[in-house]
């Protein structure tokens, strides 16, 4: 008999959750919340997708029809892909990128197509979301120019704002020599081919998975891409709209076999680590898929999937060794903080096109010595009851609203082959009494589902846990945009501090654990700089139609936080410029006019926004400090 628990969890006294066990298991409940699909599944993703402020499931089956699941309030879920729109599309979707790519306020859906599903290329498909006006999604793949009408073999996506215009563009990994594209955003749902104009121009690969980071902390999107037959690919973003393939100088290279690469940081130190997933079989495919996926087949000598972590300057060390990481046929592959310790794990889908396996759970914590342990805990959480799969898309979310991260696993084989169907697992974390903090980001000035924003909780203790948000992760997969912040047994937290896409730096202080909280992106950014007799202008975010009073001066207090570039500061004697009021969404625009004195010329200037109710200037909170020096005027 299959148990849902209730979603209205009430929080356990902080004394009674500290001594609880901190074992965490799985139980499969797919069949009791009405989820069970037989398909050849692909990436899955686990977002809102009609704002109801409920997961529901999103599935890329190639060869099959996409789905949707909406969930309803008792926990279950109701399939919704035809009245909303999905239908039965004939093409092979391999990835399910979900975010608002048009800013409109509700997410979008991104099906890259093809992939290793026999020979040929297909158009991916583009679905806008009309859930609120016509019930629906619309697809407006004809309308968007390269992001779903160019043909293409894509086996991965991900999405970033690469330069940070607002706008959510796409990347897709292609195989069999077809290289990897990056599509940007022009708004509108509009997008344009610009890889050989950004470097994106490795064709020879047999490319996989991909996902992004930020590997140097410059606060700019990176991305990193699986190769099955040569060398990762490593995309450090210039700044300037071009990326440079920096795998082999920064250690990620890792020849051949790799189903992916996976940023994510394991130690939170502040710098993304990294998990490459190696697909090891240990059965020759014999033909199944080989001609279509590029596959080695059988690996002589296997060697465990490769941990790595951040030397704190871009560069990477391989610590795999005795970290209790084994090796298998990484295949299916997602990583998040499933046991709540503050340390993202590593779920593995282990399945061949030819072999059935079982998944595999590997608990990652920091060894005391500088490097990474991996604690096989398929058996003890209860993953291996589900028995063996093809396991591919691995979304992770908390469903049921109990501050644990559950797991959705999407299984099947490849479409060639009929009886390698398989039906899915949605494995409910039953929860080891551990802390948690759940924060939803509210963009204004960044891209829609605020993708690339930076988070750290900061415990009473000085502990620091570090999140990114992501969407295309592992095999093709949108995690839930909930930030879940695993706390171990430390209650207090002390504060929580976010680096927005837009460069905004926001911090929010004296949370209460077992929470979940949505944070507007809140704060000031120049748009031009300070000229002495001109007026220095700038943008404003802060929660829709509130007030935001500008002050300036020419000092500050010293800075309070730890982040690289943040800048959590007050103004000393700040003089009071003007006040304005924000639109519907959060947005509004001052401008300081600068005197037309030589003497000012070269003083640092610093404006900072006291964001309030409209009609009430008293209660309000400060925003991040802008600074800068002004400069004589033409």
């Amino acid at each position: 008999m299959t148990h849902l628990r209730s979603r209205y969890i009430f929080p356990l006294a902080l004394g009674i959750a500290a001594l609880l066990p901190a074992q965490t298991t799985f139980v499969d409940v797919a069949a009791g919340a009405g989820v069970l699909m037989n398909s050849f599944g692909r990436g899955s993703a686990m977002v809102d997708l009609d704002l109801d402020g409920r997961l529901d499931l999103v599935l890329a089956n190639a060869g099959m029809r996409n789905a949707v699941f909406q969930q309803q309030s008792d926990g279950t879920f109701v399939d919704m892909s035809a009245p909303w729109g999905i239908g039965n599309d004939p093409r092979a979707s391999w990835a399910s990128l979900v975010a608002d790519f048009d800013n409109d306020g509700d997410p979008d859906i991104f099906f890259p197509n093809r992939g290793g599903s026999g020979g040929g290329t297909e158009t991916a498909q583009l679905l806008r979301n009309d859930l609120r006006r016509l019930g629906t999604f619309t697809d407006v793949s004809a309308a968007s120019g390269a992001a779903a009408t160019q043909p293409l073999m894509s086996f991965g996506g991900t999405t970033l704002d690469y330069d940070r215009d607002g706008l959510l563009d796409i990347f897709v990994s292609n195989v069999d020599g077809l290289g990897c594209n990056l599509l940007h955003n022009e708004g509108n749902l509009r997008f344009t081919d610009v890889s050989v104009a950004a470097g994106i121009t490795f064709n020879n690969g047999n490319y996989r998975h991909c996902s992004t980071g930020d590997i140097n902390n410059d606060g700019w999107a990176d991305i990193v891409v699986g190769n099955m037959v040569g060398e990762n690919l490593v995309y450090q973003n210039n700044q300037d709209g071009t990326f440079t393939n920096v795998a082999a100088a920064v250690g990620l290279a890792s020849p051949v076999l790799n189903f992916g690469l996976v940023l994510a940081d394991f130690d939170n130190d502040g710098w993304m680590d990294a998990y490459i997933p190696k697909w090891q079989s240990g059965t020759a495919c014999n033909g199944c898929a080989g001609s279509t996926m590029g596959l080695p087949g059988v690996l002589p000598d296997p060697q465990p999937s490769p941990l790595l972590l951040n030397n704190g300057d871009g560069t990477f060390r391989d610590v795999t060794l005795n970290s209790g990481m084994t090796w298998q046929t990484d295949m299916g592959h997602n990583v998040a903080d499933v046991d709540a310790d503050g340390y993202p794990d590593i779920y593995v889908g282990t399945g061949s096109p030819a072999v059935l396996a079982d998944d595999r759970l590997f608990l990652i914590t920091p060894d005391g010595s500088g490097g990474l342990l991996a604690t096989d805990a398929s058996s003890t959480a209860g993953i291996v009851n589900g028995g063996p799969t093809r396991c591919h898309g691995i979304a992770f979310g908390d469903y049921d609203g109990d501050g644990d991260i559950d797991v959705y696993c999407n299984n099947g084989g490849p479409q060639e082959f009929l009886p390698t169907k398989q039906t899915n697992f949605l494995w409910q974390n039953q929860g080891n009494g551990r802390y948690w903090l759940a924060v939803d980001l509210k963009s204004v000035l960044s891209n829609g589902s605020a993708v690339g924003a930076r988070s750290a909780v900061v415990m009473q203790s000085g502990r620091r846990i570090h999140r990114w948000l992501s969407a295309g992760h592992g095999f093709g997969n949108t995690d839930s945009p909930t930030q879940n912040f695993g706390l171990g047994g430390d209650a207090q937290v002390d504060r929580l501090e976010i680096w927005w896409p837009s460069g905004i730096r926001q911090t929010r202080s004296n949370l209460q654990a077992n929470t979940r909280i949505q944070v507007t992106e809140t704060g000031i950014l120049p748009v031009a700089e300070p000229v002495s007799g001109q007026k220095w202008s700038g943008a404003v975010a802060g929660p829709p139609n509130s007030g935001a009073t500008i002050m300036v001066s020419d000092a500050v207090d010293s800075p309070a936080s730890t982040i690289p570039g943040a800048d959590f500061r007050n103004l000393l004697h700040p003089v009071q410029v003007g006040s304005i009021k924000l639109d519907d969404r959060g947005r509004g625009e001052f401008s300081i006019p600068m005197p037309e004195d030589p003497a000012m010329v070269g003083i640092t200037v610093h404006v900072q926004a006291w964001i309030h109710a409209a009609d009430d200037l008293e209660r309000g909170t400060l925003s991040n400090v802008v600074s800068d020096t002004i400069r004589a005027g033409s």
